[in-house]
């Protein structure tokens, strides 16, 4: 399967062979031989590069999903032959970087026989991971499909405006700011961080500030930078940037608009996993202060 998938992406057979160190009628054999197991072709040649036929698109769609499962069977034998479990946490870069490893790091040591690895992306990533069952719970800011997960509202988040010391009042106008054409540096569309900033635009009546003002990032560590250099102001989370408002290398304000909270979900899909994915949450609710969590009920309201 591993050769199909890199095949269906170099569309040649010489090259797929060269990537995976093997021969290329060895490759060409192996190709040959799960088509005869799937009865059908699944490439056909155009000149010198290869197309896949519709049995190959469809099998190329589902490759992902496949192999991941295969990696996971795998993990499972090997950790249940030393008796320890292997999780995949997922969180995008907000909830990654700087709420969940103290989570995972006291889960760890509560829990010694678990080993819980760590994946960060944007939300959209994040979210496809876990339909193709590449991760076993993930921990969210922006937007998800509610029909396509369970999900679970954990903490609430606030957005701030961040720049030099001195770049604004503690409270200044966002509208104003655009009016008068201040460059934004922004994470690209995709993240949860730029879902909320756009909502928040779109909520107050504000206009889209203008292409030539804006610079997208999508780390925060390199926006951070270009935040301290005077390049911009940005819109993070206060969470982000705790250590530099503490020492003093970067100012915070909120808009005169209103605030731009947030809320974080961990998400999950049903499968085989599902019982770690509810102690986790339970074990992240019982450590959070009473102050931070979310209510239900206050979501529903």
């Amino acid at each position: 399967m591993k050769i199909f998938h890199l095949a269906s992406v170099l569309h040649n057979f010489t090259e797929t062979a060269a990537a995976l160190g093997m021969s290329q009628p060895n490759v060409t054999q192996q190709i040959a031989q799960l088509e005869a197991e799937l009865g059908t072709p699944l490439f056909e040649r155009d000149g010198r590069r290869l197309r896949l036929t519709p049995g190959g698109r469809a099998l190329q769609a589902e490759c992902e999903s496949l192999l991941a499962a295969e990696d996971q069977l795998i993990r499972q034998v090997q950790y249940a032959a030393s008796a320890i479990r292997h999780y995949r946490l997922g969180a995008t870069m907000t909830a990654g970087g700087y709420v969940l490893p103290g989570f995972l790091a006291a889960y760890s040591e509560l829990h010694p026989r678990c080993n819980l690895s760590l994946y960060i992306a944007n939300t959209d990533e994040i979210a496809d991971r876990l339909k193709k069952h590449q991760l076993d719970l993930a921990l969210v800011e922006g937007p998800f499909d509610r029909n396509y997960f369970f999900a679970e509202p954990w903490v609430q988040d606030e957005l701030v405006a961040a720049g030099q010391p001195g770049f604004a009042a503690a409270e200044f106008s966002l509208a104003e700011a655009i009016a008068a054409g201040r460059r934004l540096i922004l994470r690209e569309p995709g993240s949860g961080t730029r879902y909320c900033f756009d909502r928040f635009l779109a909520e107050r009546g504000l206009p889209a500030p203008d292409i030539r003002a804006v610079q997208e990032v999508n780390g925060f560590e390199a926006l951070k930078q270009l935040v301290k250099l005077g390049f911009g102001f940005t819109v993070i989370s206060e969470l982000a940037i705790r250590e530099e408002l503490a020492a003093g290398t970067l100012a915070a304000a909120r808009f005169t608009e209103g605030r731009l909270l947030r809320t974080m979900h961990f998400i999950y899909m049903p499968h085989e996993n599902l019982k770690f994915a509810e102690r986790f949450i339970a074990f992240c609710r019982r450590r959070l202060p009473s102050d931070d969590r979310v209510d239900r009920r206050q979501l529903r309201s």
